[in-house]
């Protein structure tokens, strides 16, 4: 166990068990409910710390310090304790009751002096590392990023695959420096992400969370909150049935983070649901975005070509409809919804964008 990990560790037992009248009955009505499956406890605020127990699905731990951004949470059940981030459940009680653990003193950057050749589906250009540069100069947080995006970017089945170990970085040393370097990313639940969402539904304040201020927009209340320097859009998928504004809305999801100083990465999605259900032309979606890419010369990965790689799983029963294809699930003739397989080369395509962002820095 590191040295980080052991003074964590120590600040979480002096707080469960302590006299203090604040820890015993403040904190004692605290607790977290696990909603996802297959989550090991982390030995310290990181998504590289140690892993310990892996906790079932409904699993309810006492909560004993929290981070001050509040994404991760020390906790306390029946012989285990460790730390979990916010995203995989639902806090019982009042989070602000408990004790703020030390500030997690990040891994300092090493210089990124990766030369490996990069997929042929990750595009950037010296302008676009340029745009990552000035977000830096500006102020923007260059350990954070964040992503506006649908359900397929819902956290605990996209990034929060990573955090539990689900997804692991651990054997792979260049995506291991990208995740020491991103870390708070990797634990951030965006506010401008949700089931259904298309372009439009960044610029509808009754979508924006509830850390939003009143008439907030989602998309500028989550470059607020979180100050990332580089956002991954991921969107197009909700936009199925309004493909024609796609464009429209799309150019303004550019423009307002161009203009909040930090640096978006446009993302293709794997399916062509807008053709195949909406009655627009073949993958319309996916050339609006490589076009705008081109327009603003912005970097962008190409995650319909990268999907293009997976192999499918045949259903015996209907030899037209296989169980996945490209990453996606078969339902009812529709493929929209990301497979564990294509969630985790999503994640693999973001940490590769991440390392491309940062050469020679």
């Amino acid at each position: 166990m590191s040295l980080r990990a052991v003074i964590f560790t120590i600040f979480v037992l002096v707080c469960a068990f302590s006299g203090n009248a604040h820890a015993q009955i403040d904190v004692a009505a605290v607790h977290f409910e696990l909603r996802y499956p297959g989550v090991a406890l982390r030995a310290a605020p990181s998504a590289l710390a140690a892993r310990g127990a892996v906790m079932p699905q409904g699993a309810n731990l006492r909560v004993i310090a929290r981070t001050r951004d509040g994404g991760w949470l020390a906790v306390q059940g029946d012989s285990v304790s460790g730390w979990i981030a916010t995203g995989f459940g639902e806090v019982q009680g009042q989070p602000d009751a408990v004790a703020l653990a030390p500030a997690n003193a990040l891994a300092p950057i090493a210089r990124n002096v990766n030369k490996a050749t990069l997929p042929s589906w990750i595009y950037i250009t010296a302008h676009g590392r340029e745009i990552f540069d000035r977000a830096l100069r500006d102020g923007r947080d260059g350990r954070m990023f964040t992503v506006a995006g649908d359900s397929n970017s819902a956290w605990p089945r996209s990034l929060g695959r990573l955090v539990s170990g689900q997804y692991d970085v651990m054997k792979d040393v260049d995506a291991r420096a990208m995740v020491a370097r991103f870390d708070p990313g990797f634990a951030h639940v965006s506010s401008a992400v949700g089931g259904g969402y298309g372009t439009d539904d960044m610029f509808r304040a009754e979508r924006a969370g509830a850390a939003c201020a009143s008439g907030e927009l989602p998309l500028a209340c989550e470059l607020r909150l979180s100050n990332a320097a580089v956002v991954f859009v991921q969107l197009g998928t909700g936009d199925k049935f309004t493909w024609r504004n796609f464009e429209a809305n799309l150019r303004r999801v550019v423009k307002t983070v161009l203009e909040q100083k930090a640096t978006p990465v446009l993302v293709t999605k794997a399916d062509d649901l807008e053709s195949i259900q909406g009655g627009g032309p073949d993958g319309h979606i996916n050339a609006v975005i490589r076009a705008m890419a081109a327009e603003y010369d912005l970097p962008w990965i190409d995650f319909y070509a990268a999907t293009r790689t997976l192999p499918a799983v045949p259903n015996p029963n209907l030899p037209k409809r296989p169980f996945t294809q490209f990453g996606l699930h078969d339902e009812w003739g529709y493929y929209f919804h990301l497979t564990e397989q294509g969630q985790d080369l999503r994640l693999r395509c973001t940490l590769q964008m991440l390392d491309a962002l940062t050469r020679g820095k």
